[in-house]
């Protein structure tokens, strides 16, 4: 008896600790060059950038989504004057095309320094939030 609830607890929990590698999330990745072939993986993605300097930026959908619409929000971490929150600084509606299904590229340009988050929904469900990155403008 002690065997078999032996045998049953090793199979249980060998399921519980196995990683689900199927299944594949969106990410943001930075960029002080416009995202080609040869860009996306490079030494020049980095989170951190000069104030008036483009910051392109690549996301990536595993799943298609179904309505094709995005929103993409950048939020200010701390605001004006070193507060605690969030400032909503930037957002954009993408109607995503037919070929860019899985992926979504485009730039933006801050001049205050800071953090920022930037966050994707999707409008299929616009309460959970897709995919979310830091990024930093410094001096």
């Amino acid at each position: 008896m002690k065997k078999i609830f032996l045998l049953i607890l090793i199979l249980l929990s060998g399921f519980s600790l196995t990683p689900c590698y199927g299944r594949e999330k969106s990410v943001i990745l930075f960029n002080k060059h416009q995202y080609t072939q040869d860009t996306i993986i490079s030494a020049t993605n980095t989170n951190v950038f000069q104030p008036g300097e483009r910051i392109y930026y690549l996301i990536t959908l595993p799943k298609k989504v179904k309505s094709q619409m995005l929103l993409v929000q950048v939020l200010k971490i701390g605001g004006e004057g070193e507060r605690l929150g969030y400032d909503l600084v930037w957002g954009k509606r993408v109607k995503l095309r037919d070929e860019q299904a899985h992926y979504f590229t485009d730039y933006v340009v801050f001049n205050s320094t800071g953090a920022y988050a930037m966050r994707v929904f999707s409008r299929d469900n616009p309460t959970k939030v897709l995919t979310s990155a830091y990024f930093y403008v410094r001096n």
